[in-house]
């Protein structure tokens, strides 16, 4: 029997390093590590403004937000965790930040980062303004807890991603249906080249498609280097985080 199993697991969209081992001894040896404290996690991201300069400690704990869709915010009765972000570069607008996490908790970076005011560019879930009017900085949302949990439960339920069907579609279909008017069939040999765009009796056709766009997929967040005094696991930059 083959044994291949994950070590640790990375954010969806999030690049990087990420460990597998082939046999259980390995599998127990590394996650006993991992729990023990002993592995050095560093990572890169791309944040939104000019970073501070020197080390700057984000030790906020962290906890659910909204549980069914696993989005974390700062809050007193969360878990510990431990984040030393430095800026590597910027470019007046951008920072390249260089974070290492003592912790492990769900989204931890993504929720430092933007507790620090300098949320990761592009973040679908914590770069926005439903977090309120500084997007979530120092924890202050403009608004209750609860009012918080529904306006971002809101903002990425799975409803907004349904198709939406022509309100007209069913209508046309019942009058076809009480219609006596034979129906004729297409063309034999009807090639895809001719065929209309649009048919209003395609079902398919009239339903409004919803295309999620390409940087939905991508998180300027990278797992540069996992490492313990016995091992060392590194990949190259990501080129969005090289200096021009």
């Amino acid at each position: 029997m083959i044994y291949f199993t994950v070590l640790h697991r990375l954010d969806r969209a999030t690049s990087g390093v990420l460990l597998f081992a082939k046999n259980y001894e390995t599998d127990l040896e590394f996650k006993t590590t991992l729990k023990q404290g002993e592995w050095s996690k560093e990572y890169i991201c791309k944040v939104d403004g000019v970073f501070p300069d020197g080390e700057i400690v984000c030790d906020q704990p962290i906890g659910p937000l909204v549980i069914t869709m696993g989005i974390q915010c700062v809050r007193k009765d969360g878990k510990e965790a431990k984040s030393r972000f430095r800026k590597l570069w910027s470019d007046g607008e951008q920072s390249v930040v260089q974070v290492h996490i003592e912790t492990g908790r769900t989204h931890q970076i993504r929720v430092h980062s933007q507790f620090l005011g300098h949320p990761i560019v592009g973040d679908q879930l914590y770069n926005s303004a439903v977090w309120g009017p500084t997007k979530g900085k120092n924890a202050e949302y403009g608004k209750s807890f609860e009012e918080l949990c529904e306006a971002v439960r809101n903002t990425h339920k799975s409803e907004n991603w349904h198709e939406k069907p022509n309100p007209e579609f069913e209508r046309k279909m019942e009058e076809l249906a009480d219609d006596s008017t034979v129906i004729q069939p297409e063309t034999p040999g009807l090639t895809t080249e001719k065929r209309p765009e649009f048919d209003e009796i395609c079902q398919k056709c009239n339903v409004e498609s919803k295309k999620v766009p390409d940087n939905h997929y991508q998180l300027f967040l990278h797992c540069l280097k996992y490492e313990t005094p016995k091992w060392c696991f590194q990949t190259e930059l990501p080129e969005w985080a090289v200096q021009k």
